[in-house]
């Protein structure tokens, strides 16, 4: 066994921003699943190169697809990992891949939940950027100049590492921040994702979001679940709901998250994908190594 076999190593599963070529592949080569027809049928189409991921509610159901398939594959569906975690839309996939929502019914609730981001964004435009390079402190004063600039909207989204937040908010907020941010030698990215997702602007459709995850069935997880809402493991269906409730409001917080999956017994994490988005994440910090598929032994 490899320094990080599949006994020590947890699964971690990416939000949207991920590589639309894995998913192709991922999502064809297992066409005939139940999990796959669900979803080419819900979308109108027969293989994945006519899915249109600039669209949110598109993309977000066919990441969350590749992203279990991916796992499948390599643990397969009775994997007994020491945790797994989702950063994003990947928390709900987590909840799926350890046995809390069935496959289908987590298919529905990513069908949803690009909805209700879409729903948000006709409402009130909105838009995602990372920024890259700046301590803390600078993020946020960078966020309260670009709010206070612009009389919108902005706040962290997510805190994936000590180097690396994500801000969302009014989509002239947020452009505004991304300018500050690079004229202090930040790194900036614009997410394509539409939906203030992990913002308060999101209070708006948050009564029907809510009314979607109360309607899932819940069970036991078959292994820990980590959450990015809050750092902590879950072990049994209680409260699954109201996590997944404040999940649309509250920041992602990915580097606490890492480190209550250390504590939980995992040595490294695999990156379930599709693509490597977590893992170039992890380059700029991470509490525990992400490994390739090929650092894995097969069992």
């Amino acid at each position: 066994m490899s320094q990080h076999g599949a006994e020590t190593a947890g699964v971690a599963f990416p939000g949207q921003a991920i590589d639309r070529r894995a998913v192709d592949a991922i999502l064809d080569a297992n066409a005939e699943t139940a999990l796959v027809e669900a979803l080419f049928g819900r979308l109108g189409v027969t293989r994945a190169a006519e899915i249109d991921f600039a669209d949110t509610r598109a993309g977000q159901p066919c990441t969350y697809a590749a992203g279990l398939l991916s796992a499948w594959g390599r643990f397969g569906e009775h994997a007994d990992n020491p945790v797994t975690l989702g950063h994003s839309l990947g928390e709900m996939t987590a909840l799926v891949y350890a046995g809390a929502i069935d496959p289908l019914d987590g298919l529905e609730l990513m069908f949803e939940l690009g909805q209700v981001g879409h729903e948000q964004d006709r409402i009130r435009p909105s838009r995602l950027v990372v920024l890259m390079g700046l301590d803390p402190s600078e993020v946020d004063w960078v966020c309260r100049l670009a709010a206070a600039d612009t009389s919108g909207v902005l706040e962290p989204s997510g805190f994936n590492g000590p180097a690396q937040t994500i801000l969302c908010g009014d989509a002239k907020s947020a452009q505004l921040a991304g300018d500050l941010a690079r004229n202090r030698g930040a790194v900036v990215r614009l997410l394509p994702i539409r939906g203030a997702y992990h913002c308060s602007l999101m209070a708006e459709v948050l009564p029907r979001w809510r009314s979607a995850v109360e309607r899932v069935r819940y069970r036991d997880p078959r292994i820990p679940v980590v959450s990015s809402v809050d750092g902590r493991r879950r072990v049994s269906a209680d409260g699954l709901a109201d996590l997944l409730t404040r999940w649309l409001l509250l920041p992602v917080r990915w580097s606490d998250a890492i480190t209550a999956a250390g504590e939980a017994g995992a040595r490294a994490l695999w990156d379930a994908g599709p693509g490597d988005i977590l893992r170039n994440v992890a380059r700029r910090g991470s509490a525990l190594p992400f490994v390739r598929l090929e650092s894995l032994e097969v069992p």
